[in-house]
């Protein structure tokens, strides 16, 4: 039997992912959490065949908690589920190493399809995403992990107490990050890195969200 750990989401949702779930026998459930740092928590004390990471809801940029939870375990295999349909928006995800990225317009069938084939070890990509990965590499993806987390971190505005705090690191250590990411990125100050990520939809477009409130029968 497959573990599987269910993460974020719109209550709706959130259920319907669950019934997917548990409607296949080979499939376990282990552990449903609202929040990055409960699933770090998880991870750290069993291990799981998959992650459902459900991208929907409003408060929560996906890619931040993607990369989060690929810095605690760069294994993971991990399903972005009710993302945005923007290619551009997949690509991240899918260049950034998820085992699979369904968008809100994906079925039933599809989504079923992706949990039991990435549980059993396999990627998933819909035949529009084949060739997402090798795209030219942009700029934020010279960035390691850790400087993707403090990247995203940075974008929201948060200062670097307060990042140092989430992810258990020294306020030096942030700050070094910080410089190196101005340096590999070639802007000069927050700013600019907020109006990249704004330019490149690594910010969940304003109203796209609300539309990812549930799975297409």
């Amino acid at each position: 039997m497959k573990n599987i750990l269910l993460v974020y989401g719109h209550a709706l949702s959130h259920c319907a992912l669950r019934e997917l779930v548990n409607a296949d026998p080979s499939l376990h459930l282990a552990h449903e959490v609202g929040s990055v740092g409960e699933a770090i928590a998880n991870i750290r004390k069993q291990r799981y065949d998959l992650v459902i990471l459900d991208v929907s809801a409003p408060e929560k940029n996906g890619l931040e908690t993607f990369c989060d939870l690929k810095q605690r375990a760069p294994e993971l295999a991990i399903l972005v589920i009710n993302g945005s349909d923007h290619m551009d928006r997949m690509a991240h995800f899918i260049r950034l190493g998820c085992a699979g990225y369904l968008p809100y317009t994906a079925s039933s069938h599809q989504v079923q399809a992706a949990i039991k084939t990435i549980a059993h070890g396999r990627p998933y990509l819909l035949p529009e995403q084949e060739t997402l990965s090798s795209r030219h590499p942009m700029v934020h993806e010279r960035l390691s992990l850790r400087e993707l987390q403090v990247f995203f971190k940075l974008i929201k505005g948060q200062a670097v107490n307060a990042i140092a705090l989430e992810l258990a690191i020294a306020p030096g250590s942030v700050s070094v990050f910080r410089s190196k990411i101005l340096k590999k990125m070639e802007v000069p100050n927050n700013a600019a890195l907020i109006h990249y990520a704004l330019a490149h939809q690594l910010i969940p477009p304003m109203g796209a969200v609300s539309k990812s409130m549930m799975l297409t029968a």
